[in-house]
């Protein structure tokens, strides 16, 4: 029998959490009992201005009084850019503050942009890079001394971790990253009981998908599914939320990466 964690009581950050994906990952999480940080860009009031920012503040607070109104568990809203060292440190001390404890960390904030190498800016290398990858160091790096005897991590990564398409090789090399990180994090961590694993989403309905990567294509966003998804639909973000769950539960899965794709990669590896 695998063992496994009761998930009651315990405290989960979600990084990225006012997108789509993030909030399907701390809707599960809280309905298997966890109190959950919601921590994203532009979720605070003092935000509100500051035009380099998206306005996360309504969905934050949706997602807060939704979660609170349909299970037993408290939510806290934090500001947070997972790029800057001093804010993932003040992210732990404040879920320490509200709730005494960390359980589990779920890096899930994440960027995409198009660009085929030739034309790509460095900026935009930088970007993608410093979200999806850093982010998930400087998160991990700040809450490792509040994981340890019997944490969790999980990371957002990608089918792009293993495969990848033209016009997004920056997303794919920060994601192959994240895979790195991951099985590294699993090594690193084991003598402390601290399990570290990856979710690999693959279609999911979500603004990546619809602003992003659908107008680059010469296919409508249905189009792409059905041409490249064996199981004909797309996925969920309540698909990647339940996957969350499971790794937070199961203590003796560590260092592994799971696709949650339809079938797509198995055409292609």
């Amino acid at each position: 029998m695998v063992e496994k964690h009761d998930l009651d009581g315990s405290v989960a950050i979600v990084t990225g959490a006012a997108g789509d994906i993030g909030g399907g990952i701390a809707r599960e999480l809280a309905e298997a009992g966890c109190n959950i940080v919601l921590a994203d860009i532009g979720v605070s009031e003092s935000t509100a201005d500051d035009d380099s920012k998206p306005d996360n503040v309504e969905p934050a607070e949706e997602l807060a009084d939704e979660i609170e109104a349909t299970t037993d568990s408290e939510t806290a809203i934090v500001e947070c850019d997972v790029t800057d060292a001093d804010q993932t440190e003040a992210m732990i001390e404040t879920t320490l503050d509200e709730f005494g404890q960390l359980d589990i960390l779920v890096n899930n904030a994440g960027i995409i942009s198009y660009s085929p190498i030739e034309e790509l800016d460095e900026s935009a290398w930088d970007a993608v890079m410093d979200v999806n990858s850093k982010g998930v160091f400087l998160c991990s790096r700040a809450a490792i001394p509040e994981l340890k005897d019997g944490g969790a991590i999980i990371n957002t990564a990608s089918i792009a971790g293993e495969i990848s398409a033209v016009g997004i090789g920056h997303y794919a090399s920060s994601k192959h990253a994240v895979l790195a990180l991951t099985k590294t994090l699993a090594l690193e961590l084991a003598e402390d009981d601290v399990t570290a694993n990856a979710i690999c989403p693959g279609i999911v309905d979500t603004p990546m998908w619809r602003d992003v990567l659908t107008p680059a294509s010469e296919e409508s966003y249905d189009e792409t599914i059905q041409r490249s998804i064996p199981l004909h639909r797309d996925q969920k973000p309540e698909d990647m939320g339940r996957l969350a769950v499971f790794f937070a539960e199961n203590r003796n899965i560590t260092g592994e990466a799971v696709k949650v794709d339809g079938g797509i990669t198995q055409d292609v590896l």
